[in-house]
């Protein structure tokens, strides 16, 4: 039961952290931007659809957009899908686009379901001119003998006038392993926080400081009872940008 917990909790995280707007017939902004895009409410994942205002551009909103490339299930409940990206900025007076970003295929839901898609606007501070926000996204399997679920987080900034990927899919969540329902089995657990490095600049970026906490559990029988063993450890790493990304 501590196992299914753990897992249910990984799952919820992102989804309880942020105040956003995620129901697309609530939003004033989507029905103009749809328009602008040339696009209808049938074309997109409603479910995955995602906006909130920009806490240091109040007049700015970012918008998810997740439009169906592929729509497919087995008749069995089971579903394919691949999604392209719309990432946009728009204005919230008039909801015209002010930046934006696009990308075929950017995402794929299958046995590993993609559950949500949050913003993230915590202080993603690059450079003195510069701050970037997250797009964070979250993954789970259905399978309770092998759970698995993990969250990525890409980041983006604003150039001209569109909007560049500097971090591309950083898993800072992952859980996973295997067990026989009962007791017996072995997972690993990772969480990373990321912290903006202002010691180790590169190309006038500040680094990205990776702290990795990972735990290891292993669950076994001793005289008919569940015996729970956990191990910690940590790891620390550095991304620098290359001009282009962080790497």
């Amino acid at each position: 039961m501590r196992i299914l917990f753990l897992f249910f909790a990984l799952s919820f995280t992102f989804s309880q952290s942020f105040s956003q707007q995620r129901n697309i017939e609530n939003s004033v902004l989507a029905e103009k931007v749809l328009a602008q895009l040339k696009l209808n409410k049938s074309d997109i994942n409603e479910e995955l659809y995602v906006e909130k205002v920009l806490p240091n551009m109040k007049s700015q909103t970012v918008m998810v957009i997740p439009k169906y490339r592929k729509n497919e299930s087995d008749g069995y409940g089971n579903f394919y899908q691949e999604l392209d990206a719309y990432i946009i900025i728009v204005e919230n007076t008039t909801g015209k686009i002010l930046y934006q970003y696009y990308e075929e295929e950017a995402w794929i839901s299958d046995a590993i379901r993609l559950t949500s898609i949050d913003v993230d606007t915590g202080i993603f501070t690059l450079n003195n001119e510069t701050r970037a926000f997250g797009i964070a996204t979250s993954y789970s399997s259905s399978s309770q003998p092998n759970p698995h679920h993990h969250n990525d987080l890409s980041l983006f900034i604003k150039s001209n006038k569109s909007l560049k990927k500097v971090l591309n899919n950083y898993t800072t969540i992952s859980f996973g392993g295997e067990w026989d329902m009962k007791c017996v089995g072995e997972f690993e657990s990772i969480s990373s926080t990321i912290i903006i490095d202002t010691e180790h600049k590169n190309k006038n970026f500040n680094g990205l400081l990776i702290k990795d906490k990972i735990t290891r559990m292993k669950n076994t029988f001793v005289n008919e009872d569940c015996v729970e063993k956990n191990t910690t450890t940590y790891k620390t790493k550095r991304l620098k940008y290359n001009g282009k990304t962080y790497n």
